[in-house]
C-alpha cells in the first residue's frame, strides 16, 4: 500500500501551526489544509442563525454539516476558507466564534459527523500538510510524520494580541492569557479526541523559534520518513 503522504501539525491556539503549515506545503508543493477552519464554519453558521450552544440537537447539526458537506471550500494555497461563493476566513476568526468552536469540538456527535469531511479533503491528495488539534491521534493516526507545535501560554497571547491590534480590535492582553488559559483547559480535557501530541509526534517548541526555523525542521523530518528525496 503507497504510504500516505501526510504530514500532522497539532497543537494549541497560537503556537504558529496554521502558519508554519502553510509554509511546509509551499515548500512540498502539497495542498494545507486547517481542517480546525471546518468546525469553526459550523459554529459561525449555527451562531449567525442564532441557535445557542447549550440548545444544539441532532437536527441542527445535520442540517447544518450536510450543508458544509456540500458548499465548504478552502483554497489550498492560501488556505481561504468559502462557504458556497461568500469567503468567511477573517469571520471564522473573530473571538466568539473561536470560543463557540472549542465548544462545540467536545460534542462527540459532532466530531463523528465532521470526520469523514476532513477526511474526504485530505485524501484524494498527491501530499497534505494539515493542521488542528487531533489530526494526528484522530484523523490520520496512521500519517508518516506528526508534529506537535506549542509555545507559552505568554508567548502566544502575544501572538494573538498583535494580530487583533492589527485589525483594529481592542482587548486586554491579561484577558487574551485568560482565554487561551480557558481553551487549553477544554481542549485537553474534553472526554473526545482530547487535545495531546499523538504518540509518536514529534515535540516541536515555537516560543524562541521562528516559523522558518520551524519549517526547516519539519523539512529535514520529512526527508529523513523519505516522504521527499530532499528539501
Amino acid at each position: 500500500m503507497e504510504k500516505l503522504k501526510v504530514i500532522t501539525i497539532d497543537g494549541p491556539a497560537g503556537s504558529g501551526k496554521s502558519t508554519v503549515a502553510k509554509m511546509t506545503a509551499a515548500e512540498l508543493g502539497w495542498i494545507y489544509v486547517t481542517t480546525g477552519a471546518i468546525y469553526r464554519t459550523l459554529a459561525l453558521l449555527l451562531h449567525e442563525a442564532g441557535v445557542n450552544s447549550d440548545a444544539i440537537n441532532s437536527h441542527h447539526i445535520e442540517r447544518y454539516i450536510s450543508f458544509i458537506n456540500e458548499r465548504y471550500r478552502q483554497e489550498s494555497a492560501s488556505g481561504k476558507v468559502f462557504i458556497g461563493e461568500r469567503e468567511v476566513t477573517q469571520d471564522i476568526q473573530s473571538p466568539i466564534i473561536s470560543k463557540l468552536s472549542s465548544v462545540f469540538a467536545q460534542d462527540e456527535y459532532i466530531r463523528d459527523k465532521l470526520l469523514p469531511i476532513q477526511r474526504k479533503i485530505v485524501c484524494d491528495t498527491n501530499g497534505a500538510v494539515v493542521d488542528g488539534r487531533d489530526m494526528g491521534t484522530v484523523i490520520f493516526p496512521s500519517a508518516p510524520l506528526k508534529i506537535f507545535l506549542t509555545a507559552s501560554v505568554e508567548e502566544r497571547a502575544k501572538r494573538r494580541y498583535k494580530e487583533l491590534t492589527l485589525e483594529g480590535e481592542k482587548i486586554e492582553f491579561e484577558k487574551l492569557v485568560k482565554d487561551i488559559n480557558e481553551r487549553d483547559f477544554r481542549d485537553s480535557n474534553r472526554s473526545t479526541a482530547p487535545l495531546k501530541p499523538a504518540e509518536d509526534a514529534i515535540i516541536l517548541d515555537s516560543t524562541y523559534t521562528s516559523q522558518e526555523e520551524i519549517t526547516v525542521q519539519i523539512l529535514h523530518l520529512a526527508v529523513a520518513k523519505k516522504l521527499i528525496l530532499s528539501e
